[in-house]
C-alpha cells in the first residue's frame, strides 16, 4: 500500500478536513506545544524578514510564527491541493518540497513540521531548504528511534492504536495507516541526522517522546563548507 508519491499525495488531500483534530488527538495534544518550541527556538537564532513554511499543511506553524514574529512575511507551500486551500493565509503555493520552486537564498527563515517524513529522500528535501534559505533552517518531524525497544512501541502505537484514534477526530482509520507505511521505509535518528549535518550547521538537535519525532535548527552550510565543493 502506498507505494507512490502519487497515493500518498491522495491521502494528504482526503484527510484534509480532520488532519488538525487527527493530529491533536494522535499527539496527545502536544502538536501545538512541539511546534511552538520550534518557533522560539528559531527565533532566539533570528528575527526572520520573510520566511517559508515547507510541508504547510492548513498553516498551523505559518500561524504560529505569524502571532509570534508579526512583522515577518511568510510563504507556505505544500504539494497537497486540499491541505494549501484550506489555509487562510495570502502567500500560498502549491509544489513538492523535493523541488522548491524558489530561486536560492529567496528566504531568512525556512521551517517545517510533521512533513519529512513523508519524503522519499529526506536528504533531498533538507537539502532544497538550506538552500533557499539564507540563514536559518528548522524543522520536526517524525523520527525512528535507534534503540529496538522504542522502535517497537512506536510501531505498535501506529499500526494498531493511531489510526482508532484518529477515528475520534472523524478520521477514516485507513487514511491514517499510511503514517505506519512511513515510519516503517524511514532511516533512524542517527542516519537522518547525519544527513542534516551534511547541509546544515547545527544550532539545536532534539528527539522527544521517547525520540518518536526530532527537531532540529541550524544555519545553511556556505557552499564552500558542502561535501565535494
Amino acid at each position: 500500500m502506498y507505494n507512490n508519491h502519487s497515493e500518498l499525495k491522495s491521502i494528504y488531500n482526503e484527510i484534509s478536513d480532520s488532519y488538525d483534530r487527527a493530529n491533536s488527538i494522535i499527539s496527545f495534544k502536544q502538536d501545538r506545544r512541539w511546534r511552538s518550541k520550534l518557533v522560539e527556538m528559531l527565533l532566539s537564532a533570528e528575527i526572520p524578514r520573510n520566511a517559508l513554511d515547507v510541508g504547510a499543511g492548513k498553516g498551523e506553524l505559518s500561524e504560529i510564527l505569524r502571532r509570534a514574529s508579526p512583522g515577518t512575511e511568510i510563504v507556505m507551500v505544500d504539494y497537497a491541493e486540499n491541505m494549501i486551500r484550506s489555509s487562510e493565509a495570502e502567500n500560498r503555493v502549491m509544489a513538492s518540497f523535493s523541488h522548491l520552486p524558489f530561486r536560492a537564498g529567496s528566504f531568512d527563515m525556512v521551517m517545517s513540521s510533521f512533513a519529512l517524513h513523508a519524503a522519499d529522500d529526506v536528504e533531498t528535501v533538507i537539502s532544497e531548504m538550506a538552500r533557499v534559505s539564507r540563514n536559518i533552517v528548522g524543522a520536526l518531524a517524525m523520527g525512528k528511534p535507534d534503540n529496538a525497544l522504542f522502535r517497537a512501541v512506536d510501531g505498535f502505537y501506529l499500526h494498531y492504536v493511531q489510526p482508532n484514534l484518529a477515528a475520534l477526530a472523524g478520521a477514516e482509520p485507513e487514511h491514517f495507516k499510511y503514517i505506519y507505511y512511513i515510519y516503517n521505509r524511514n532511516p533512524k535518528n542517527s542516519e537522518i541526522r547525519g544527513r542534516i549535518l551534511k547541509h546544515i550547521d547545527l544550532i539545536v538537535y532534539r528527539e522527544i517522546a521517547l525520540s518518536s519525532f526530532y527537531m532540529f535548527t541550524g544555519f545553511r552550510k556556505m557552499p564552500a563548507q558542502l561535501p565535494g565543493s
